[in-house]
């Protein structure tokens, strides 16, 4: 593994939650593998021609406000057609691993010289989940992907996706009775624990429209799973499939907090099928012991 970014969390990148908000731990991975495809010898055309197909990110540890941290990157499997690539990012204080992201790639893939097989933690990115058997879906976001929102070859950086499905999921939450006020008032937050993402085709052109529809994956003690469907406004070509893993979190005490009994009956009617999510599920992070706990 070769450090490929060291930087701090700065006060704008915190979210409600008070803590480094997802979208910025991505634009932190975008660098890092920015880095380490140019340190692997790929050009600026060799990087274009990359086609992103997945990533699953998880989240143990948080980062706060004016936290240094750092991210290790290496090549996780190379094959005809697929590059893998893994990603850690620690706390430089504490030297605690914090989130794991792995990335997949086809397209025309440049080969990479063989290296040291690397010793790989990863964090639990949870399991995978089937969009096609959700039948509840709610438009949750519409926006407009502006010059900013692509990376260094031109595709939009999956830093401005995780954003946009972040405002999605506010908008799903308001929806089930978690709203705005009520989370301001009783200190309580959404915290991400893990991602799934499946790529289709991200958008390359300035002024395309992303519409999110969403639907309620699984509805726990604490933990709540949401799926977002990205597509194209124009076409209802898709985009994205961003399986996002969290839980009701109390901002006071930073533990996973229990789904009061309005908003459990106000969910259960967007589930739209009975929930089947395997029991034991992960549910977020913790301060002090800083550990992924379990549902009870």
């Amino acid at each position: 593994m070769t450090e490929t970014l060291r930087s701090i969390v700065h006060p704008w990148e915190c979210d409600s939650v008070e803590h480094f908000t997802t979208g910025y731990y991505f634009r932190a991975y975008s660098g890092a593998q920015w880095h380490l495809l140019q340190l692997l010898g790929f050009s600026e055309h060799d990087m274009a021609a990359l086609r992103p197909r997945s990533c699953r990110t998880g989240f143990s540890r948080e980062l706060r406000a004016g936290d240094p941290y750092h991210i290790e990157s290496g090549v996780l499997e190379q094959g005809s057609g697929s590059l893998t690539l893994g990603h850690r990012l620690y706390n430089s204080e504490t030297g605690e691993l914090g989130s794991t992201h792995i990335q997949t790639f086809g397209g025309e893939v440049r080969p990479v010289a063989a290296a040291q097989p690397i010793d790989w933690e990863e964090q639990d990115a949870g399991p995978d989940i089937d969009f096609d058997r959700y039948s509840v879906w709610s438009t949750t976001g519409q926006s407009i992907v502006r010059e900013g929102d692509l990376d260094h070859t031109g595709l939009l950086d999956l830093s401005s996706l995780i954003h946009h499905t972040s405002d999605a999921n506010v908008q799903f939450q308001n929806r089930i009775g978690m709203t705005s006020s009520y989370m301001v008032e009783k200190r309580i937050g959404f915290a991400t624990f893990a991602y799934r993402i499946r790529i289709h085709e991200l958008p390359r052109r300035p002024g395309t429209i992303m519409r999110t529809e969403t639907a309620l994956a699984h509805l726990g003690r604490s933990s709540l799973w949401f799926a977002h469907r990205v597509v194209n406004s124009s076409d209802s070509s898709p985009i994205a499939n961003v399986a996002q893993l969290g839980v009701h979190f109390d901002r006071v005490g930073r533990v996973p907090a229990r789904i009061p009994d309005q908003i459990r009956q106000r969910a259960q009617s967007y589930l739209g099928q009975p929930d089947r999510s395997p029991e034991g599920a992960p549910v977020g992070h913790r301060a002090g012991a800083d550990r992924v706990r379990r549902e009870v």
